[in-house]
């Protein structure tokens, strides 16, 4: 329980969001569908462009949220 706790912790929020947000994209990537907005599902086969315009968010915003982790620690 106390690892819980830890993830959840008010500094380490972002870090999560972060890790949850990549392994998504890598998720979404495997299967060949993800999420849009308001719960749409694209396939890869269907919608290639916005099928990838969707991973690639997805990931950046990974990325965006453990950079900032990193940022909020670091002061």
């Amino acid at each position: 329980m106390d690892h819980f706790s830890y993830l959840i912790d008010q500094q380490h929020r972002f870090l999560l969001v972060g890790i949850v947000l990549l392994i998504m994209s890598a998720v979404f990537t495997l299967s060949g569908e993800t999420l849009e907005r308001y719960g749409r599902i694209v396939s890869r086969t269907e919608k290639p462009t916005q099928f990838w315009w969707s991973v690639i968010t997805w990931f950046l915003l990974g990325l965006f949220f453990i950079g900032l982790h990193l940022y909020k620690n670091s002061n």
